[in-house]
């Protein structure tokens, strides 16, 4: 199967013509004999596959979607750019009266407190695309307002439309005309209940149209859908493991115990290390948190899905991702943030969670995390899950809770300030004196032990509910940090081994090697394709990743060569087993003088400044890349650049424009930072227009 989602269309009866919304959303969650709703919707496309059924324990539990929660995400109406659609929510609407679109409880249908989507005529909503699953139904209560009498409305036709994208169909469900009434009795409200014409995993979208009377549009007609709901029976596998994948930000893998550190700073992480599989050369894929996640999710390269930015722009839908994938074979799925930038709107990243929990404030304690993530996990324990949870304590200002923010600071040592102030992101007030890189490297891994410590809760709640065995567990990151290497201090600008050598551990007692150390390259990439193995899922066509199984297995080999990629195209870097070459064309003097104003200044300038378009490191003879041998050794720098062509010459194009911008792409195709977006991204220290 393709990675790519086939585009999807909206069908009208007037126009006859394609366009429809290509978004879907799950914001329920299935449960054995009840359904249970998250506070958060989550975005879902699905495979036009069979779940594996051999060897396995199936059951069919209840599930159903009230549509009036897709337009209750996001109050906004919104115009679709070069069309005359609108987006309420993950609804679109094509309507005469677009504004008029609203979910009201307040508003009700003849004395009856139920939610309704009030419109007028014409109006056709088309809702975010589903997975069918059997027997499935559709349910809706369908009226006049009272207020339809009142202005004269010559009445209204109500029609429910099943757009069927798996079967290339669409088929009108039901039609009725009401004329208005001065009635206010509660019969004024009809109901139906109508079977879908589907096969269990179809694809579809439920349409809602109104059209007006005789009169035309010139009448608002004030017509309202009651509670429209469809149900099914899904179908699940008790058998299947779960899935937990921890993503640690900014977390260099040197810092962690089970990866030589001296400091005991990760026992936890430590324990899942010595009962299971450490990849001791993994690799990021960027330095920017967002775009690092997506490659996580999608197992893409940031080139094949084009965003090289911090919240700026979110993941394309046609991207299929891993929850996807496990939502898509029965999982109730679920996401935790920890930062206020890792939103549904700024990300994307929500595609294919039920639920999908943002971070309140731009930053919090991983404890307003996990404590969350540990009920979602008692509530659903009952049926397969698949679980992101994602901390972003090691990130500066390094301001873990005590014990852990002085639990490796030396009351008794020196630490005279020897950092020079310029050189260190824009903390803001928030700034904790001394101004001391050891006194700072302690602050650090006391947040690598806090975060430890939020795996270690997390990895309780499993023991105690008894799945502990049956679940999969990832331990990742998105990058690393800088702490003084290449004189440059608590940030991850650069592509330098600091940076981007990552943690990555998997845990699944009976399917992974117990104390096992893989010395082979990796790339986070490959957490996709290996997760999806560990479960026993078909992989689609096209991921980027290959399994680590066969890896550790002993039964193929690691990567001969690992990529990653700066924000907004300011470098790549590719890395074997002898070699770390380094393509920064950001450096050269050509290109700094269409950077943006103050960007060669404080700490993303010194790097600027101090990087060569072009580096090479010996890794197996100078492993902290301190000795650039790119002038010396020209040949095997042009060896690895060729080898690094397809990503090197993305990255030259944008430069090659002339209009480079704070987005990596051109002025004309760049969505800008809102003001307090930015205000929020400088405080924790990233560079104007996200990083």
């Amino acid at each position: 199967m393709d990675t790519s989602k086939p585009d999807a269309c909206i069908m009208t009866k007037r126009e006859g013509n394609c366009g429809m919304l290509h978004r879907r959303c799950f914001g329920a969650i299935a449960a054995i004999g009840c359904i249970l709703f998250g506070g958060a919707l989550g975005f879902l496309d699905c495979s036009n596959r069979t779940p594996e059924t051999t060897n396995r324990e199936e059951a069919l539990v209840p599930e159903e979607w009230q549509l009036v929660r897709f337009v209750m995400g996001n109050r906004k109406h919104l115009p679709i750019r070069d069309t005359s659609l609108w987006r309420l929510g993950d609804v679109q609407i094509q309507s005469g009266f677009p504004t008029d679109v609203t979910p009201s409880v307040k508003e009700a249908a003849y004395g009856k407190q139920r939610w309704s989507i009030l419109v007028h005529a014409p109006t056709l909503l088309t809702f975010p695309e589903l997975t069918t699953g059997k027997d499935g139904k559709i349910s809706f209560g369908y009226y006049l307002r009272p207020n339809a009498h009142a202005s004269g409305s010559d009445g209204a036709t109500f029609r429910v439309w099943c757009v069927n994208e798996t079967r290339q169909s669409r088929e009108c469900l039901f039609e009725e005309t009401l004329l208005p009434t001065s009635s206010t009795a509660s019969d004024a409200v009809r109901w139906k209940e109508i079977p879908l014409p589907v096969e269990e995993l179809d694809r579809i979208r439920i349409q809602l149209e109104t059209d007006p009377g005789p009169q035309g549009d010139k009448k608002a007609d004030f017509c309202a859908w009651q509670m429209p709901t469809v149900r099914w029976l899904r179908r699940i596998d008790r058998t299947a493991p779960n899935v937990v994948l921890f993503t640690l930000d900014t977390l260099r893998a040197d810092h962690l115990s089970c990866y030589g550190y001296e400091r005991k700073t990760s026992p936890n992480i430590d324990d899942l290390a010595a009962s299971g599989t450490l990849m001791a050369k993994a690799y990021s894929q960027c330095t920017a948190t967002v775009p690092s996640h997506m490659s996580i999710m999608t197992s893409k390269y940031l080139n094949e899905f084009g965003i090289y930015t911090q919240a700026v722009n979110p993941l394309p839908n046609q991207h299929y991702t891993l929850a996807e994938l496990f939502q898509d074979h029965g999982y109730a799925t679920a996401a935790f943030m920890d930062a206020g930038f890792m939103t549904r709107a700024e990300t994307g990243l929500h595609q294919g969670f039920d639920t999908f929990v943002e971070c309140p404030l731009w930053t919090m304690d991983g404890e307003y995390v996990s404590g969350p993530a540990m009920n979602w996990i008692v509530d659903h324990s009952g049926q397969p899950f698949l679980i992101w949870i994602h901390l972003y304590d090691c990130h500066a200002h390094y301001d873990a809770p005590e014990p852990f923010k002085e639990q490796f600071v030396d009351p008794g040592a020196d630490y005279t300030p020897d950092v020079d102030p310029a050189l260190i992101p824009n903390w803001g007030d928030t700034r904790v004196e001394p101004l001391n890189l050891a006194y700072y490297t302690a602050r650090y891994d006391g947040c690598v032990a806090y975060t430890d410590h939020q795996v270690g809760r997390v990895v309780s709640t499993l023991r105690e509910l008894g799945i502990f065995d049956k679940t999969i567990i990832v331990i990742a990151a998105d990058h690393g940090e800088l702490l003084g290497e290449h004189s440059m201090y608590f940030h991850h600008y650069s592509l330098y081994e600091e940076n981007v050598h990552v943690p990555l551990i998997f845990h699944y007692p009976g399917h992974v090697p117990a104390n096992k150390k893989v010395e082979d390259l990796c790339e986070n990439v490959d957490i996709y394709s290996t997760v999806a193995d560990l479960a026993g899922l078909k992989t689609p066509d096209g991921l980027s990743g290959q399994s680590l199984v066969p890896v550790w297995q002993g039964r193929a080999g690691g990567r001969e060569g690992v990529l990653a990629e700066h924000a907004r195209n300011a470098a790549v870097s590719w890395r074997t087993e002898k070699w770390s070459y380094l393509y920064q064309p950001i450096a050269s003097a050509g290109n700094r003088e269409n950077l943006p104003k103050g960007w060669l200044e404080g700490p993303f300038g010194y790097w600027i400044q101090h990087a060569k378009t072009e580096e090479l490191y010996d890794r197996e003879n100078d492993p902290g890349e301190n000795a650039d041998l790119s002038t010396s050794l020209g040949d095997v720098v042009g060896e690895l650049r060729s080898e690094a062509s397809v990503w090197i010459e993305n990255c030259d194009a944008i430069w090659a424009t002339g209009m480079y911008s704070v987005s990596g792409a051109t002025r004309s195709v760049m969505k800008p930072v809102d003001s307090e977006s930015a205000r929020a991204l400088e405080g924790l220290g990233y560079v104007v227009g996200g990083y």
